[in-house]
């Protein structure tokens, strides 16, 4: 029998959990409350039964699992309240606004008894998933750097997302993932330093560019560059190992290219000749010398995670995204803001 669920704030994301719900068959959403009137009529017209107040929402026995689809800043609130009310609670991402209130929420789970989690489908983007198997490979040798770049043309940060009050800005809407991201992809390390600077370049309220660097305990040097106005493509994802790159061009992970060297080179009897390239230092190398590979391509599962989070309300599963992955991708978050008010790298262990 599949979890019925609630949704708090039916807007896009709200809907979008509605669709993947459906399509998972594991979720049935019977059930939703906004403030917003019009919104409400759209759920209705979906078929749900709809609230315009919290508390007989809440007080709907019917709903086993609550979804958190609202801006940022109530996030801790909503969820707290729908924990006490003994849901099971999905929060859409960032979970809270930082690592004191996911604490508080934390608690609430704890004292409840029930599943709470956050939504991180970027686990399982494609794209994400060839960088994660090179990485993991050692292919390319000891990955040295790894860089992660979104971005967009429109240079806008829609709706709520320009407000700082209801949580705007990029490192909360696209931060959130690209770190969950790295933490994922170097699980047995700890994050020993984070740097950013964060930059409201058409969007002046909030951050709509940035930059983060997060060095690992292995020395990996892991970057983040978000930005909404950028009329030039960039890749994607770009590696750098001791011993080969990887380029990785776009979110499907289709358009990707990898290269190593077959054995030690040294010196300049590798390279062509003096004038090619800028110098005798940067003069590509015989093509004898360069091995070209080809980047394995994954499959995204669109719906595991849905399934994971109706598994886990059932205590068939634990949830992938644990209290503990939230704990560090949050403090990442805290210590990235606090780096750009300082305007300094900011030395951890998380």
């Amino acid at each position: 029998m599949a979890v019925r669920a609630g949704i708090i704030g039916f807007g896009y994301m709200g809907q979008y959990h509605m669709k993947k719900s459906r399509q998972a068959d594991d979720i049935e959403v019977v059930a939703a409350y906004d403030i917003s009137a019009d919104r409400l009529a759209e759920a209705r017209a979906e078929g749900l039964r709809t609230y315009d107040s919290l508390d007989a929402f809440l007080g709907d026995d019917t709903i086993r699992l609550v979804m958190i689809c609202t801006p940022n800043n109530v996030h801790a609130a909503l969820s707290i309240a729908a924990l006490n009310s003994g849901k099971h609670v999905m929060c859409e991402k960032p979970v809270t606004m930082n690592a004191a209130e996911l604490e508080q929420v934390l608690t609430a789970a704890q004292r409840n008894h029930r599943v709470f989690t956050t939504h991180q489908n970027r686990r399982w983007n494609p794209d994400y998933l060839t960088v994660k198997d090179v990485v993991s490979s050692g292919i390319i040798g000891r990955p040295t750097t790894v860089i992660s770049r979104v971005y967009g043309q429109r240079g806008v940060c829609f709706g709520w997302r320009a407000d700082p009050l209801a949580g705007g800005g990029m490192l909360y809407d696209w931060g959130i993932h690209l770190i969950d991201q790295y933490l994922r992809m170097f699980p047995d390390q700890r994050v020993t330093s984070v740097y950013a600077r964060l930059q409201s370049i058409l969007t002046p309220a909030v951050d709509d560019s940035f930059d983060l660097e997060m060095v690992f305990d292995s020395d990996v040097c892991a970057r983040v560059q978000v930005g909404t106005f950028c009329l030039e493509p960039l890749p994607r994802w770009f590696v750098y190992g001791d011993r080969g790159t990887l380029r990785v061009d776009d979110f499907t992970g289709r358009s990707a290219a990898m290269a190593r060297i077959r054995q030690e080179v040294s010196g300049f009897d590798s390279v062509f000749g003096k004038q090619l390239g800028p110098s005798r230092t940067m003069a590509p190398l015989k093509p004898e010398f360069i091995e070209t590979l080809t980047p394995p391509v994954f499959t995204e599962d669109e719906l595991a995670y849905h399934r994971n989070l109706a598994a886990a309300c059932e205590g068939r599963e634990d949830a992938l995204v644990t209290h503990e992955d939230m704990r560090r991708a949050m403090r990442v978050v805290d210590l990235a803001f606090e780096s750009t008010r300082q305007r300094q790298v900011i030395k951890t262990s998380i």
